[in-house]
């Protein structure tokens, strides 16, 4: 079956296996080298409106953004391949320092290897944005939406309200220069033909729903808590928006303070340990999910948390191709774009206080970045390069 799945998706399916190695903002920039530098399939402006559609959707960003390049190449059946395949690398390195972490408890070593990787993942950072604004937005007054969104994140403004700013400034801005104009534009209520349509056209998502309401049922009576478990996960990463970082607090709240499935210290040593992998943080799932149920148990919690958004990029995915080469879309990505640099920057910010903390970590970072901006390097050879002088300069 294995082999199978993998001859339908040809031999695509390694790509994304591969960019699951990279961290954090690294998967934006290995999905351009590979998919539009190497193999031709997607252009530049897919991978900046894929940014788009991470940031609109619920879950994590680059989750998101991986489905949907998924999806442009191989339908609905890719959205779901790319988000397993890209997932694989951190759920099965999660479900190895789970194993570690259950027998020994230890972490000290990790967190050397860790202020290496946070400083690569500063500069990795502050070069997406450079990318983003050169190929995404390119517009001055992006730059102020930028300032903007990131004071409103100062200020715990939700990012949903942000992102809408951000697109009102550009239309605004649209309309004052008569790049945008509402003659022409056409709204028209769908018809019930149209709504029967999309029901049919969609019909998978009422199947899966309906199979995993079915199957999580069955599995109330045979463990109560995995069932609850995939729940409450299920519906955070539903309706949870922003980035990983801010289902955390959801997270914690139901397998910490509802049904004390983690200790406080368990749940932060969790997040530790999904921030060593690859993945986005709440990999973190696949700890929690192995210490309520085992590997059955991670497998479930992982799938739990990632397949809502999938399910829904893969829903809007289609007519957003369809629409994408509007003028208003263009305007609204814009402002969504330029409101992203905002929250990288907040995150850059965030990171440099918690770890840029000597004159090492300074100069790492600092070199990092010039390799960069100003090299073709690897992302992944520089990250285990980072790991072994980790290793070697931090003790």
């Amino acid at each position: 079956m294995i082999k199978k799945l993998l001859n339908a998706w040809h031999t695509l399916w390694k790509y994304f296996f591969y960019i699951g190695f990279s961290y954090g903002p690294m998967v934006y920039t290995l999905a351009r080298t590979e998919f539009v530098d190497k193999l031709k399939l997607l252009e530049n402006k897919d991978i900046t409106e894929g940014i788009a559609v991470g940031e609109v959707m619920p879950g994590a960003v680059f989750v998101d953004f991986v489905s949907y390049l998924g999806f442009l190449i191989k339908k609905t059946q890719g959205a779901f391949l790319a988000m397993i395949f890209f997932i694989a690398p951190s759920f099965l390195l999660m479900i190895v320092l789970s194993m570690l972490y259950m027998k020994y408890g230890q972490l000290s070593l990790i967190q050397n290897v860790l202020r290496g990787l946070s400083a690569i993942m500063i500069a990795l950072i502050i070069k997406v944005m450079i990318d983003i604004y050169k190929t995404g937005v390119k517009n001055p007054l992006c730059l102020v939406v930028s300032a903007v969104a990131l004071l409103l994140l100062l200020l715990n403004v939700n990012i949903v309200l942000i992102l809408i700013i951000g697109i009102v400034v550009m239309f605004a801005y649209g309309m004052y220069n008569k790049e945008l104009a509402f003659k022409g534009v056409q709204v028209r209520l769908p018809s019930s033909a149209d709504i029967l349509s999309l029901v049919k056209a969609n019909m998978w998502v009422v199947w899966l729903v309906l199979g995993l309401i079915i199957v999580n049922t069955i599995l109330y009576h045979i463990s109560p808590n995995i069932a609850l478990m995939n729940g409450n996960l299920f519906k955070i990463g539903l309706l949870t928006f922003g980035n990983g970082y801010t289902m955390l607090p959801f997270i914690s709240k139901e397998v910490v303070s509802t049904y004390h499935w983690l200790t406080p210290k368990e749940f932060s040593d969790g997040i530790v340990m999904g921030q060593i992998t690859p993945g986005p943080v709440v990999i973190t799932a696949t700890f929690i999910g192995y210490k309520v149920g085992g590997i059955f148990g991670a497998l479930t919690a992982t799938a739990s948390i990632f397949m809502p958004s999938t399910i829904l990029v893969a829903l809007v995915a289609k007519p957003f191709i369809k629409y994408k080469d509007n003028k208003w879309v263009l305007s609204a990505l814009k402002g969504i774009l330029a409101s992203f640099i905002g929250l990288l920057a907040l995150v850059v910010a965030q990171l440099a206080k918690a770890n840029i903390t000597d004159y090492k970590t300074a100069l790492f970072a600092l070199a990092s970045l010039v390799l960069f901006v100003y090299t073709k390097t690897n992302p992944v050879i520089l990250l285990v390069l980072g790991i072994i002088v980790s290793l070697l300069i931090f003790r």
